[in-house]
Order: structure tokens, then sequence, then C-alpha cells
């Protein structure tokens, strides 16, 4: 029997801002699922310095490339509007 590869552990967020910034910085995006009609949750694959950089951001001290941020944000804002019909 041929083990299974292990699941990645994730870091879930449903804060667009931080799905934003994190896609940014180069985290992977692994799936989003809804939960509600109206809350999208963003998973990402759990990195050593993922809590590190969800800090920086909450702290205002994250830093990342302006326009591929607004492209991001434009991108996944896109994502949870068409899962969820609603832009919150």
């Amino acid at each position: 029997m041929t083990p299974t590869p292990q699941e990645p552990t994730l870091y879930q967020t449903s804060d667009l801002g931080i799905a934003v910034y994190l896609f940014t910085i180069g985290h992977e995006l692994i799936k989003t699922t809804l939960h509600g009609p109206n809350r999208l949750i963003f998973y990402f694959k759990q990195q050593t310095d993922t809590e590190a950089h969800v800090s920086k951001y909450l702290s205002e001290i994250g830093q990342a490339p302006a326009k591929k941020l607004f492209e991001n944000y434009r991108a996944l804002r896109a994502l949870a509007f068409n899962k969820t019909g609603n832009i919150r």
C-alpha cells in the first residue's frame, strides 16, 4: 500500500484584505468555500511565516507591490462576488 500524501495544513480567513495580502506576497490559495449565503472562506497553504504575515498586515507594517495588490484585490473580489452574489 502506498502512503497518501498528507493534506497540507491550511490557514483560513473570510477577511478579503488578509486574503488579498497573503495571495499577493506569494501564499498559495488552495480553495474557497461558501459558508452561509454571504460568507466566503479563503484557504491558504499554511507556511511557517503565515501568522507573522497576517500580524504584519493587521498592524499595518506589511508591504506588497501596489499594482499587484490591486490586481489581486479585483480578482479575489470578483471570485467572492461570483460565489456569494455579494461584495462584502
